[in-house]
């Protein structure tokens, strides 16, 4: 897996983001990773409230939530 770097956003610093704000974010993030990732989210109890889907094409995905579950996936695979 290549390296993952955190790229900022910008000025604006936004809490929530859709699939595209969050693989701008974090370079070198594909979408068929995020995808995979966002379903081991959503089937989590502990970072599902960090995925919310309004409707079936409309996805917000919490920054710092995701940092986290990222966090919790290194450590579990053990990295």
């Amino acid at each position: 897996m290549e390296q993952i770097k955190i790229v900022p956003a910008g000025e604006i610093d936004t809490e929530w983001v859709n699939k595209d704000g969050l693989i701008k974010r974090f370079e070198g993030l594909n979408r068929n990773t995020l995808n995979k990732w966002l379903m081991e989210m959503r089937n989590s109890n502990e970072f599902c409230k960090f995925v919310i889907n309004p409707s079936h094409k409309l996805v917000w995905i919490n920054t710092e939530g995701f940092l986290s579950f990222l966090k919790w996936k290194s450590h579990q695979q053990g990295y």
